[in-house]
């Protein structure tokens, strides 16, 4: 999985980049299907706001969510992905194993 974390016109706490490296490793772990994921920390207003893209295969992903910081908004913006998650797996692998089964197969020569 490709990770790209950036803060617009802020900058972000070690700790706090580390934990979102694991957080996505967590999630990625037993299904290996997010390709790339984008962090973009920004603020909106008096609020810090998060926002995280997943490009899976065959799906994108998007959350905005904010926060009185940082930390805040990046928990909340990983409890909506990870409830979009577990609603679009269960049909991108019924897809996957459909067209696993429907190649056509050659005629023996």
């Amino acid at each position: 999985m490709r990770l790209d974390i950036e803060g617009k016109h802020m900058t972000l706490a070690p700790h706090l980049m580390g934990w979102i490296a694991e957080r996505l490793q967590d999630l990625n772990t037993s299904y290996d299907d997010i390709c790339e994921a984008r962090v973009t920390f920004m603020q909106q207003g008096r609020r810090d706001a998060v926002c995280i893209d997943l490009l899976l295969v065959g799906k994108s992903l998007h959350v905005t969510r904010r926060g009185a910081t940082p930390d805040a908004a990046v928990d909340a913006a990983f409890r909506v992905i990870q409830r979009q998650l577990c609603d679009v797996r269960p049909a991108l692998r019924a897809r996957t194993s459909l067209s696993i089964t429907q190649k056509p197969t050659r005629a023996p020569v």
